[in-house]
């Protein structure tokens, strides 16, 4: 029951907090998970993972293994610089795994290191030029950089490896709308079109865009068929993102900003849509602060 009612003292505090954005009262009723936080399993997993590395007797194979392993589940929880340490250890011990590199350029994302993003990513592409999240990943950089046709190259070859999933697809549709918006919409269409199961996941978030669906049975979809509130955590944290970016895109800034925090507020941390709402509303405050 103690646990029970801390839960509902953060979600009465994020709801107080992100009230704060809501004074036009645009926003009345938001859907909220539980936010998520890091588990007794978590906590475990690393105590454990963290014995086997003081071990005098570990090998180097099993070593390299376990700070990976360590290293993957700090990011998921949010520890960022003890994720990148261990990878840092990992890259040092074995410099030619693409994966350990595609790791490191997005904790220097987070970083608003571009460079250092880019040397990463290239260098994970030039050990696996098929790495589909290290293609993604510098389409992202180069998208940030305002370099959009290189960045649809790489979002495309992202979009092509599986091309059901509709979050790929909208993130084709976000880079190309940068160079043409009228021909990206049609793409998008076309697109969207020849997906065979529009109802899975993520389909419903390009009927928005497309003006299919409204913005509040896009809401009602989000919460059908939610099985637990990890799911229902990690479909809000997407959801609030890309609603962000659409209104963004229509000059909501305000409206913009707040489904950005509703999209934080999940504590999702290893999504992408969890690291590019912290860089939009960074975006959003620099914006501010050269206004004034």
């Amino acid at each position: 029951m103690k646990f029970v009612g801390i839960k509902c003292g953060i979600i009465a505090l994020i709801a107080i907090f992100l009230s704060g954005c809501n004074t036009l009262g645009w926003y009345k009723d938001p859907v909220l998970a539980i936010p998520e936080r890091p588990t007794y399993e978590d906590e475990v997993k690393i105590a454990r993972l963290g014995q086997q590395l003081n071990s005098p007797d570990i090998d180097d194979d099993t070593r390299l293994h376990t700070l990976f392993l360590r290293g993957v589940l700090y990011d998921s929880i949010g520890l960022r610089a003890y994720a990148q340490s261990d990878m840092t250890l990992v890259m040092a011990m074995r410099p030619d795994l693409p994966e350990v590199y595609n790791y490191l350029g997005t904790f220097a994302i987070d970083q608003d290191d571009s460079d250092a993003a880019y040397m990463a990513f290239n260098t994970a592409l030039e050990l696996d030029p098929e790495s589909v999240s290290a293609h993604f990943n510098r389409g992202l950089v180069s998208y940030r950089g305002e370099r959009y046709s290189l960045a649809l190259d790489d979002v495309l070859f992202f979009y092509n490896d599986k091309p059901e999933d509709a979050i790929r697809l909208l993130w084709v549709y976000l880079v190309d709308k940068e160079i043409d918006s009228k021909a990206a919409l049609k793409s998008l269409q076309e697109r969207y079109d020849q997906m065979e199961d529009q109802s899975a996941w993520g389909g419903d978030i390009v009927a928005f865009y497309l003006g299919k669906i409204s913005e509040s049975t896009l809401m009602e979809n989000t919460q059908k068929e939610v099985t637990s509130n990890r799911q229902l955590a990690e479909r809000l944290t997407e959801v609030y993102f890309y609603l962000g970016k659409y209104y963004l895109s229509k000059g909501n800034e305000k409206r913009a900003e707040t489904l950005f925090k509703y999209s934080l507020a999940n504590n999702i941390y290893n999504y992408i849509e969890y690291k590019q709402a912290l860089i939009e509303l960074n975006l959003l405050e620099k914006e501010r602060n050269q206004s004034n």
